[in-house]
C-alpha cells in the first residue's frame, strides 16, 4: 500500500525490542516490485513479538511512506489501522480495518471525506493481499512449518475510479507445497499458489522460511496494487533491535527540510 493510498494498519506500542517468542525483534527487509523488476518499492517489516508486526513502505528518500501495522490472534488478521511515516520516526493515520464474526469492516479517510465499506469473509485465516504478506511473519501458518499443503482466504484494498469502493474480497487462496530449494540464499519451502483468489495465470510460487514461516520470496501473477502488472516480493536482509528499527524510521526524513 503506498502512503498517498490507502494505508491500513494498527496502533500499539512499538519499537522492534525482543518481546520473546520464535523470530521476535527481528526486522525483516524486502523489494516489491513488477516481476520484471520495474516500479520497485522498499518494505521493511519489524515483529516485535508474535501476533503483531510494524512496517514501512517507501521509495525515495525524503518522499511519502507508508506506515502500516497488525495485529493477529489465532493465526489472522483482527485489526488494522495505519498511514503514513512522518519525521523522527513518528508517523499519522487514517484508515482502520477490524475483522469479527466473519466481516472485515474498513474505515478511510480521503479528501477530508470518511469512507466506509464491510466485506464478509468466507474462508479463515484470511490475510490482506496488498500488506505483500507480513501478516504471516505475524501469524504464520502453521502448516507452512511443516511442508504440508494450507489455505486462506484473501482480501485486498484496491483504490481505482470509485473511491468508495475500495475494499474487495478475492476469495481462497490454496498453497501447495512443491519441494525444499534454496532461494535467496537461504533454505526454503516452495509453495505453489492457486485457488479461486489466483485462478489462472494469476499464482505463482510462494517461498517460505521454514523454521519462521515467514516469506523469502514470491513471483505472482495478481498485482496486489493499481500501479503495478504482476507481483515479486525478495527478502534482502534481517536485521534485528528497537534500535536498529528506530534508525530505519528516522533515516527517510533526515536532512529533507520540510516533509512532503
Amino acid at each position: 500500500m503506498k502512503a498517498k493510498a490507502a494505508t491500513l494498519a494498527i496502533l500499539l506500542a512499538g519499537g522492534c525490542a525482543h518481546g520473546g517468542g520464535s523470530g521476535a525483534g527481528e526486522i525483516y527487509s524486502y523489494v516489491r516490485s513488477n516481476r520484471d523488476g520495474s516500479e520497485a518499492e522498499t518494505i521493511h517489516v519489524c515483529r516485535p513479538r508474535p501476533g503483531y508486526v510494524e512496517v514501512t513502505k517507501m521509495r525515495e528518500r525524503c518522499t511519502n511512506a507508508a506506515f502500516v501495522t497488525a495485529a493477529t490472534e489465532n493465526g489472522e488478521t483482527v485489526r488494522l489501522t495505519g498511514g503514513r511515516l512522518r519525521p523522527g520516526a513518528k508517523h499519522e493515520d487514517f484508515a482502520e480495518m477490524a475483522y469479527r464474526e466473519g466481516r472485515i469492516d474498513a474505515r478511510l479517510t480521503a479528501a477530508q471525506s470518511e469512507l466506509r465499506q464491510s466485506v464478509a469473509v468466507p474462508d479463515r485465516p484470511w490475510h490482506l493481499y496488498d500488506f505483500d504478506f507480513a501478516s504471516f511473519a505475524a501469524s504464520p501458518p502453521p502448516a507452512a512449518l511443516t511442508g504440508s499443503d494450507f489455505s486462506f482466504g484473501v482480501a485486498l484494498v484496491w483504490l481505482g475510479e470509485d473511491p468508495a469502493d475500495f475494499l474487495r474480497y478475492l476469495g481462497r487462496a490454496d498453497a501447495r507445497f512443491v519441494r525444499e530449494e534454496r532461494r535467496e540464499g537461504r533454505r526454503t519451502l516452495r509453495y505453489q499458489l492457486g485457488g479461486p483468489a489466483f485462478a489462472g495465470d494469476l499464482g505463482g510460487p510462494l517461498w517460505l522460511d521454514p523454521e519462521e514461516g515467514f516469506v523469502v520470496a514470491a513471483e505472482l501473477g495478481r498485482p496486489n496494487h493499481s500501479e503495478y502488472r504482476d507481483f515479486k516480493l525478495r527478502l534482502t536482509g534481517i536485521g534485528h533491535g528497537a534500535a536498529e528499527w528506530k534508525r530505519l524510521l528516522k533515516a527517510h526524513f533526515e536532512g529533507c527540510g520540510s516533509p512532503p
